[in-house]
């Protein structure tokens, strides 16, 4: 799971981002570049599940989310439930980059 970096820097204008992805050397990387820029991340999360429920609890403004995720939904159903039920937008990436 890698994020362009031109995607890491746009990120600074968004106050909480969920990040939603499977452990993995590149997620903690990229928690730790959005951390620096001050972000406030919310998550990790590894499942939709996990993800739509701290968005029941917290306000976000952009959604990280890896393509696989752990659970019965992948990243893509993600994407398009928080986009419809809090106008979450957010950008898919895929563990294989």
């Amino acid at each position: 799971m890698q994020v362009p970096q031109k995607t890491i820097d746009e990120l600074e204008r968004f106050s909480n981002v969920v990040v939603a992805a499977m452990s993995s050397p590149h997620r903690d990387g990229l928690m730790e570049q959005l951390h620096e820029r001050g972000v406030n991340i919310l998550g990790p999360v590894d499942t939709a599940a996990q993800a739509l429920a701290l968005l029941a609890h917290y306000p976000a403004d952009f959604a990280i989310i890896e393509d696989v995720l752990a659970g019965r939904r992948g990243g893509g159903e993600l994407a398009v439930a928080l986009e419809a039920q809090w106008g979450v937008p957010s950008v898919l990436v895929s563990r294989a980059s």
